[in-house]
């Protein structure tokens, strides 16, 4: 496993490299703009380079682009669907600049329209994303926490998104918390066995590009998304150790999403899990002092 964080916004795009490479991120996360607008902003060329620079020489890779939260992809409203395709369609723009992805967009929801005509709607919008994005840029579905009207809860759902598209354009992306919220109890290795076995069922394992490994302060099965750090909820080092014990998913990029307090505490956090990949995973003895 490649183990990384979302990377609080530092002061440039180069600096926010660095701050990674610094606390020793094998892989990161970034989001394409500000989260809670339509506009992302004007990329600075050379910010981008010094960018692209510093994540290529420390080996970081890959780096995922979270698209913003207003994006609704499920929407059955005219309007937001127009302001959701051009933003992600920003956001894809962005990450070809940076040389960067998958983007990460959330698979919405259907507003009560139901869940089929939620799931018609985002393969609509994704249709029309992919056709005015750059065609080296991939697009990762999260799975939803199953609050309110979402889509995308179930692995089934996911696959019923992502299943016209091809498996290089279009994958998955899990989220332990949402997991969590929908039943998983990552604690016990069979959940674990049993998580593998939806998604080889469901989406396949070749859609599968990432994990956002978050705790939740919530019980099993909640249907709520309110995210911890690890070991500050209620999976804690189990759940963890599970998913690192996992073949199946050995080879994807893990990505804490509720960064430390000080850069220290997610110095310290990065080179444990490296530890813990060596102990419980598959990584070569080489990599222990990385």
């Amino acid at each position: 496993m490649r183990f990384g964080i979302h990377v609080p916004k530092q002061s440039s795009l180069t600096a926010t490299a660095r701050y990674a490479n610094d606390i020793g991120c094998e892989t990161m996360q970034i989001f394409s703009g500000n989260p809670m607008a339509w506009q992302i902003g004007i990329l600075n060329p050379d910010d981008r380079g010094g960018f692209v620079r510093t994540k290529k020489s420390a080996g970081i890779d890959p780096v995922l682009v979270h698209s913003p939260y207003l994006i609704n992809i499920a929407s059955p409203d005219q309007r937001l669907r127009e302001l959701s395709t051009g933003t992600l369609v920003d956001a894809m723009v962005r990450a070809s600049d940076l040389e960067s992805g998958p983007v990460v967009v959330h698979a919405g929801n259907h507003k009560g329209v139901g869940v089929a005509a939620g799931i018609s709607a985002a393969r609509s919008m994704i249709k029309r994303v992919l056709a005015f994005s750059p065609s080296e840029v991939t697009l990762a579905i999260e799975n939803s926490a199953g609050m309110g009207t979402a889509i995308g809860v179930s692995l089934d759902e996911l696959a019923d998104i992502v299943g016209p598209f091809p498996a290089e354009r279009v994958g998955i992306l899990l989220d332990t918390a949402h997991l969590w919220a929908v039943g998983y109890d990552l604690r016990q290795p069979d959940e674990v066995d049993r998580l593998v076995d939806d998604v080889h069922r469901g989406p396949g394992l070749e859609r599968l590009w990432a994990i956002h490994a978050n705790d939740s302060l919530k019980e099993l099965g909640s249907r709520r998304d309110v995210h911890a750090m690890w070991t500050s909820g209620r999976m804690g080092m189990r759940a963890m150790r599970n998913l690192i014990r996992s073949r199946e998913l050995q080879r994807l990029p893990v990505i804490f999403e509720v960064s430390g307090e000080a850069a220290e505490l997610d110095r310290i956090r990065l080179s444990s899990m490296r530890r813990r990949d060596q102990r419980y995973g598959h990584r070569p003895v080489r990599d222990a002092s990385v």
